[in-house]
């Protein structure tokens, strides 16, 4: 449960704010606040530093890169126009990766994706998230880190400002908006930021692994399977876990439950019409916590779609919205090194 947005104390703050944002502790940004020049700080980056920004005195600039991992990637969008943003914030849903909008300082937009701790391959979650931009056709948009490691000519890499400034949150800046409530500033944004989901290492394998990407480019090729891979499940039908979600109905991750399930549907062999039809039948039987609303019809048809566009392998074992339905004994298990009952938390 979300804590109510005057509950938090400051020392909570501090936690959530450093576990989100942080990044090398030597050195950061900043920028002057009457002319807008920015600028590297080599001092530690401390209490202070983080309270005079989230007060409002003096902006951090976080280096996310550390060595060769991070605790988040960013894309920047640097338009006020929401709609690329948008989309990756739903293209990165149907990779399973919860993004996070932001409303930058200035005009534009950053969708943050947050990782397990203490950090995650820099050079594995810029790939993906580099492919996610190219599938919205926007593969210019700038990712931070904008390195894959720190090296002897890369001390430090490139700053990104942080969230949540206190000079600019009255002005509805530097705060994260929700993208299925007409971008409306999320009321608790601490609790927002101690409640996100984080992205694992072996998310990340899974989706490099699944969509055939290469550390020079993001061209997926599926025109060979692997030998002993899994091309289909007619043999012995829909795994459990597809079983009890189509059964009982989701009440968290619905858009990547449904394009989970229509993955399994394509390889069991059902026609994608008949598997978006079901899928809507699926829909009606969901309970979505904390408000929010049941998967359209057109977010439906749009997953599947996407499901039935290419031929994807894996299982999504791992994923928050399949783990909780997974079962001992599941036929993936026998032809998977990925245990099907490594259950995770979910969103």
């Amino acid at each position: 449960m979300h804590k109510s947005p005057n509950s938090t104390t400051t020392a909570q703050k501090l936690a959530t704010f450093q576990d989100c944002f942080a990044g090398l502790r030597q050195v950061y940004g900043t920028y002057d606040l009457n002319t807008g020049r920015a600028r590297q700080v080599k001092r530690p980056v401390n209490d202070e530093v983080v309270l005079r920004h989230i007060r409002g005195f003096e902006p951090y600039g976080v280096y996310l890169l550390v060595g060769d991992e991070t605790r988040a990637v960013v894309a920047d969008f640097d338009d006020v126009n929401p709609d690329p943003p948008l989309g990756f914030v739903r293209k990165a849903a149907h990779y399973g990766l919860p993004a996070y909008l932001e409303r930058s300082k200035s005009k534009g937009w950053h969708a943050w994706i947050f990782t397990e701790l203490p950090g995650v391959s820099a050079a594995k979650v810029r790939l993906v998230v580099k492919a996610i931009l190219a599938d919205i056709g926007a593969p210019h948009t700038e990712v931070f880190p904008k390195q894959d490691r720190l090296t002897g000519s890369t001390r430090y890499g490139n700053f990104i400002h942080a969230p949540l400034f206190g000079a600019l949150v009255p002005e509805d800046r530097t705060v994260f908006v929700d993208p299925e409530r007409g971008l409306r500033t999320y009321t608790d944004q601490w609790g927002l930021l101690a409640n996100t989901q984080r992205v694992t290492a072996s998310q990340l394998d899974e989706i490099i692994r699944t969509n055939e990407l290469a550390q020079n480019g993001h061209a997926r090729s599926h025109s060979k399977t692997p030998t002993g891979s899994l091309k289909t499940r007619s043999s012995f039908g829909l795994p459990p876990c597809a079983q009890r979600m189509l059964a009982e109905g989701v009440r968290k991750c619905q858009r990547v439950a449904c394009f989970r399930l229509a993955v399994h549907l394509k390889k069991a062999g059902i026609p994608e019409d008949v598997a978006a039809a079901g899928l809507m039948a699926w829909a009606s039987k969901n309970r979505p916590e904390d408000g929010k609303r049941i998967i359209t019809e057109a977010e439906i048809t749009e997953q599947a779609a996407c499901a039935y566009g290419k031929e994807y392998r894996a299982c999504g074992c791992e994923d928050p919205a399949v783990a909780p339905y997974c079962e001992p004994g599941c036929p993936v298990n026998e032809r998977r090194t990925v245990c099907c009952s490594d259950v995770r938390g979910a969103e």
